[in-house]
């Protein structure tokens, strides 16, 4: 385990995590001018976030660790914190 691999681990997950508000914000602003917009942006939502995982899933280079190694976990942590921020900051 190398300094190295949690700094990547790091930043691929903080680049994922911007990748991922774009997608769903880009998804809601598609479904703002449709019909029933709240439940079709749900389920838009829903389905991009599952395929956003699966290419998470396969893009992430430390896919071999188990869940709790320290930098799959530095990677959980940074792509939250990310996402957390990004969403609050953005609503209010």
């Amino acid at each position: 385990m190398k300094n190295k691999d949690f700094l990547l681990s790091i930043v691929l997950n903080v680049f994922l995590a911007y990748l991922w508000i774009f997608l769903i914000y880009s998804i809601f602003d598609f479904v703002k001018l449709k019909d029933n917009a709240l439940l079709f942006g749900i389920v838009l939502a829903f389905i991009g976030t599952l395929l956003f995982a699966e290419v998470i899933r396969r893009v992430n280079p430390f896919i071999e660790y188990k869940t709790t190694h320290p930098v799959k976990v530095a990677g959980f942590i940074s792509f939250g914190l990310i996402a957390v921020v990004n969403l609050y900051w953005i609503t209010f």
